[in-house]
């Protein structure tokens, strides 16, 4: 059988291409399937892929033939799509669900189906739909204290998972939290630096001019000091828009997604990332310390050594900080016709800029 050719986005789907997919993956034993409908389910927020939802319609029924799935492809947007393969993010998905995803201590969506053409970036993606029976966290509306507890619970058992193990080395596929990939987080920043104060000049605060000129000049340092050990998987973008709360045997349950910017390194950016930039500013203010106590206490539980909460919360300073090169980008490059994107956009700044402040995280440098 000749190989499957990769679809450059959902409209190049075919039922056959779909069935073939399907069995290669193991998703379907005998069924095929026989047409199908696509939702667009990440249009619009300056994303770097194309997500849609398909709900296949088959010429059986079987037993554990996927209701509906999520399909991944790399941005129609030509400039997306260079910033996705430039930065590795579209290899390095692909690479996590093939090789290390059901290792990684907490929830993922099973993969059904993967390919990719490194040297043309092109992939696909299939994976399990975990919307039905789970509800995707809202980061532009924040979310209740027990939901932000079991995050950070969650984010725990991640790192502790793979603390200080001697199978990071293999990770090849997976960069290095200093790599130069993520050091040239520097040239965006300073590009999006004008329209950001364009944009929220009028609600940032005087200090904050002088402090991004610090953090400009000290983003390689900051990274660098995340990539020594103790060093773990980060997943890099740990915030409720990329997470699915449900339960199971009576008890919450949290499933991650979106792993595309997974990174070797020092584990507590992902809970500072989490707290300063998905929590409104009120529940960080209130409970933020006693989250990052949380997050430290159970990664003592699962046996992590060695790594006191006095270093702990020295780094997740560091990190609130840093979170401010995320705002600006995001703050100085959204598209602002897309409404929930200016929301974001405006909810990061918002609060980033608070957790600097209280957590006197300039001076964390």
């Amino acid at each position: 059988m000749t190989r499957l050719r990769i679809p450059t986005g959902p409209q190049e789907i075919t039922a056959d291409w779909l069935t073939r997919a399907l069995h290669e993956g193991g998703a379907l034993r005998k069924a095929r399937v026989t047409g199908f409908e696509v939702e667009t389910i990440s249009e619009g927020v300056g994303l770097v892929g194309q997500v849609v939802r398909v709900t296949p319609h088959y010429d059986r029924p079987e037993e554990g033939a996927p209701v509906s799935l999520v399909a991944k492809f790399p941005s129609a947007i030509p400039e997306n799509r260079f910033i996705g393969h430039m930065f590795r993010f579209y290899e390095r998905e692909v690479r996590f669900y093939e090789t290390i995803a059901a290792e990684v201590g907490i929830a993922t969506p099973r993969r059904y189906y993967s390919d990719m053409d490194l040297e043309r970036g092109d992939y696909v993606l299939l994976l399990e739909d975990l919307a039905p029976g789970r509800r995707l966290g809202d980061q532009v509306s924040s979310c209740p204290l027990e939901e932000a507890e079991l995050a950070v619970r969650e984010a725990a058992r991640l790192h502790a998972a793979w603390w200080q193990s001697p199978r990071l080395e293999e990770l090849d596929w997976m960069p290095y939290v200093d790599d130069p990939i993520n050091k040239a987080a520097q040239v965006p920043f300073q590009q999006a630096w004008e329209p950001f104060l364009h944009r929220f000049g009028d609600r940032l605060p005087s200090w904050l001019p002088e402090a991004a000129r610090k953090l400009e000049g000290n983003i390689g340092n900051i990274l660098e000091r995340f990539a020594r050990p103790p060093r773990t998987i980060v997943h890099g973008d740990y915030r409720l828009d990329n997470m699915f709360f449900g339960e199971e045997h009576g008890r919450p349950s949290l499933a991650v997604i979106d792993w595309q910017i997974t990174c070797r390194g020092r584990a507590v950016f992902d809970v500072a990332y989490f707290t300063c930039t998905s929590l409104d500013v009120e529940l960080r203010r209130r409970h933020g310390l006693d989250l990052l106590r949380l997050y430290h206490r159970t990664l003592e539980e699962a046996g992590v050594q060695g790594y006191s909460f006095e270093e702990c919360l020295t780094e997740y300073r560091m990190g609130a900080f840093f979170c401010l090169v995320y705002a600006v980008i995001t703050g100085g490059t959204m598209d602002w016709a897309n409404e929930r994107g200016a929301a974001l956009a405006t909810a990061m700044v918002d609060r980033t800029v608070s957790a600097v402040a209280e957590l006197e995280a300039v001076d964390a440098i």
